[in-house]
């Protein structure tokens, strides 16, 4: 589905002066990028199975502009110096989700860090960093240890303000469990803005013994009446389900009443929240959890999306510095953050190349392959050979494939195999560590016709140890 794109005008667009040289003022960086009036519209679509992270075909489809987009980037891995600059470049927010998912250990004041950190500061342009975020739960690797994650995060923010004051350091919890919350803090002083993560479900956990009752304004309203006195506030990561696993069937009306309770209630009971990220990705489709969260799944949540957002309070790109604030009203602003004791000299910066994605192994050469067979035949995974990995598709005749269905894998016994990934036409769809391994296909958003899928086993250390690649054929709609 395509729509007509709603593009707002701009009093002076900053794509120029960033494409000149990525030319920021410190005091707009100094003051965390915060708009003088509105909210930056953002949104997480690089899982997203219409657009797979093409911003353009994204705005296409939902019909407006975003000032912000995210990504991951687990801690050890580089700085994403390429994709901020293509941000910044089209006058877009860069957001990133830096995760230590090691735990906190490796977190200190070192080389990585600090490598991190320059090439970060030369992209010149903002950089919201959300940093180690949802560590007041229990699922995170950093959790547990509040003492030692806010040390831990001084550390960062101390590096970042010395060597990047481009980038504006989020600390942002989620929405519960919320007794757990203030004891994270790393104080007003080491915080640029604060965020929360929140996510409106029909059943907690994937249980249909658990309804869920929240109203999402009630979770936003615990984090900004403790901080939006003196921090912007971002809704760093939202969404609203449309089909629950837990309960197996189309839940569209609730999400509706829920993605519409929030983003109406920003310009009158939240005006502080000055960034708001939708979280657009079919969880279970992708095997990460039990709810569909992704608008273009849904011609009824785009509908109702483009009516919330479409309207000059929601900012579809980054507004000129004149429309920016040095500090919220009635703010005061914080102490200066301490610099490190003793600079450590490092070499010449090299801007480390972002890790290629993952492609399976080319095959070994055999003179004559051997047969084929098709695991379409299958209702359930039969024997396999002890080095095999064998792959079935359950849930649809074996003849054309239509509808939800589950594409399965089993390593033989003689594969030490920890974690399979799957792909659709060379594309990374699912990665899954739980057996047996299987990823949730839902064949409806797919064209119809022939496709392959490939699955790649891994090892204990994320190698690939095995792969089976099989043709599917994709039934026709309707």
């Amino acid at each position: 589905m395509r729509t007509p794109m709603r593009r707002r005008p701009l009093p002076c667009p900053l794509v120029g002066l960033l494409l000149a040289g990525l030319l920021v003022s410190a005091s707009a960086l100094a003051a965390g990028y915060i708009p003088a009036e509105g909210c930056y519209l953002g949104a997480y679509i690089h899982l997203d199975h219409l657009s797979g992270g093409d911003i353009d075909l994204f705005e296409q489809t939902v019909g407006v502009e975003h000032a912000s987009y995210f990504r991951y980037v687990g801690y050890g891995s580089p700085f994403p110096f390429r994709w901020v600059r293509d941000l910044h470049a089209r006058g877009i927010l860069p957001h990133v989700a830096w995760e230590p998912n090691q735990g906190l250990d490796p977190v200190r004041d070192n080389d990585y860090l600090r490598g991190w950190m320059e090439a970060a500061g030369r992209t010149g342009g903002p950089v919201f960093l959300r940093y180690a975020s949802e560590m007041n739960g229990t699922w995170q690797a950093y959790s547990g240890d509040p003492a030692d994650y806010i040390e831990k995060w001084r550390t960062v923010t101390r590096v970042a303000r010395e060597l990047a004051p481009n980038v504006i350091m989020v600390w942002c919890p989620f929405a519960t469990p919320q007794r757990t919350i203030d004891d994270y803090y790393p104080g007003d002083a080491w915080v640029d803005w604060v965020g929360v993560n929140i996510y409106s479900v029909h059943h907690y956990d994937g249980d249909a013994a658990k309804p869920a009752i929240d109203d999402p304004r009630e979770h936003l309203r615990y984090v900004y009446d403790r901080y939006a006195d003196r921090k912007p506030i971002a809704i760093c990561e939202y969404a609203a389900t449309h089909y629950c696993a837990a309960c197996d069937h189309d839940v569209t009306e609730f999400g509706l009443k829920q993605m519409t309770r929030l983003y109406e209630s920003l310009p009158t009971q939240f005006p502080r929240v000055k960034m708001v990220t939708w979280f657009c990705v079919d969880a279970f489709g992708t095997g990460l959890a039990s709810n569909n969260y992704s608008l273009t799944c849904s011609p009824d949540f785009i509908a109702r999306y483009r009516e919330l957002v479409g309207n000059a309070y929601f900012l579809g790109r980054m507004p000129d510095e004149s429309l920016l604030l040095a500090a919220l009203p009635g703010s005061s602003q914080p102490a200066e953050v301490a610099p490190p004791p003793e600079p450590t000299a490092f070499g010449p910066l090299e801007v480390p190349e972002e890790p290629q994605p993952l492609r399976p192994p080319e095959p070994e050469p055999v003179a004559e392959p051997p047969p084929t067979r098709s695991p379409l035949a299958l209702t359930k995974l039969g024997a396999i050979g002890p080095g095999d990995l064998d792959v079935a598709v359950v849930g649809s005749p074996p003849s054309a494939l239509s509808g939800p269905v589950e594409v399965v894998a089993e390593a033989g016994e003689e594969l030490s195999v920890d974690l399979v990934a799957f792909y659709v036409d060379g594309q990374w769809r699912a990665i899954t560590n739980a057996q047996p391994f299987r990823y949730p296909w839902d064949t409806r958003y797919e064209d119809p016709g022939q496709h392959e899928i490939t699955v790649v086993g891994m090892n204990s250390a994320s190698l690939p140890v095995v792969e089976t690649t099989v043709s599917v054929i994709v039934a026709p709609k309707g």
